[in-house]
């Protein structure tokens, strides 16, 4: 097998029965997850970037589903756990930002600009800086302590050691329907973003990024749980919060972008670094004012968790 050869997966639906279980949903739900990473880190090792964007869509995907099931399995059954995904996302994290920032948010920069010196020797830095975090990654992953976290995962599921803290009267909403779980919290969630959205024109940045992080959820939610509920509003309603999710993304890079361009060394004065953030500051404008639409289109779905 070369190193062409493309390795990276995407994640694969979850499939749950109308009379599963709050705990069988919970189980395959992280189950997937934790699949859907193993089988990219072959794409991670060979250094494919897309291969590193699914693996951090994986393990935030199981973060998210971790918290969405708080109410029957508390935050203390996988403190640990948790504190395992933190330590791999302080390398997964900047491999990811990097990526973008030179892949999606530079490329149009370097085309505009070929023969600007500054950006030319900018450019040459920055991909150092991502290859160095690239190999911290793959190094990360080969560490004992990547292969013991999974394990602990696995013998978690397995095991159902939530069950080990919590009383009987906690057990018993674990037995219950999933669907009379996931409906009205889908429908929660969907009001608190709804309300914190109908105010976007006065958000402040951090405000806009807490908006940006309850549509994730929202949309991690509804996937998770979609084939519970009518297939075309469900792929309506996930399509229109991926485009606000991406909306509000663009506004957040530029925060990000600040933040990689410090890490580089640039300074506030040097020319590369007053285009690139001009550049950044165009599409922020732009996307503040697309945000109107998108958000017009998520708010005209039909909701498939509503009767």
């Amino acid at each position: 097998m070369t190193s062409e050869t493309l390795l990276h997966v995407k994640a694969n639906p979850v499939r749950l029965a109308p009379n599963a279980s709050s705990e069988e949903a919970f189980i395959a739900i992280i189950g997937g997850c934790l699949r859907h990473a193993e089988a990219n880190q072959p794409a991670v090792q060979q250094g494919q970037i897309e291969g590193v964007h699914q693996m951090r869509v994986a393990f935030r995907r199981l973060r998210s589903g971790l918290k969405i099931f708080r109410p029957l399995i508390p935050r203390e059954t996988s403190a640990t756990l948790v504190a395992d995904l933190r330590w791999l996302n302080g390398f997964l994290g900047p491999a990811r930002d990097w990526d973008v920032f030179l892949e999606e948010g530079m490329a149009p920069v370097f085309a505009h600009f070929p023969r600007k010196r500054s950006l030319s020797l900018f450019r040459g830095a920055a991909e150092i800086l991502r290859q160095r975090h690239h190999q911290t990654l793959r190094d990360a992953l080969e560490q004992p302590h990547y292969s013991l976290m999974m394990q602990r995962f696995a013998d978690w599921l397995e095991r159902r050691a939530w069950r080990e803290d919590l009383s009987d009267e906690q057990r018993q909403p674990l037995a219950e329907p999933v669907l009379e779980f996931a409906t009205p919290l889908l429908e929660c969630d969907h009001r608190r973003a709804m309300k914190r959205g109908e105010a976007f024109a006065g958000l402040s940045a951090e405000e806009r990024h807490a908006l940006r992080i309850r549509i994730k959820e929202l949309r991690y939610a509804l996937d998770f749980f979609a084939s519970l509920y009518p297939v075309p509003a469900v792929r309506m309603v996930l399509s229109a919060l991926s485009d606000v999710q991406d909306c509000l993304g663009v506004m957040n890079d530029i925060t990000v972008a600040r933040r990689l361009l410090d890490e580089a060394g640039l300074k506030p004065l040097s020319i590369a670094r007053q285009v690139i953030e001009g550049w950044y500051g165009c599409r922020l404008d732009i996307h503040e004012r697309q945000f109107a639409e998108v958000w017009r289109r998520y708010q005209e779905c039909e909701r498939p968790w509503k009767d």
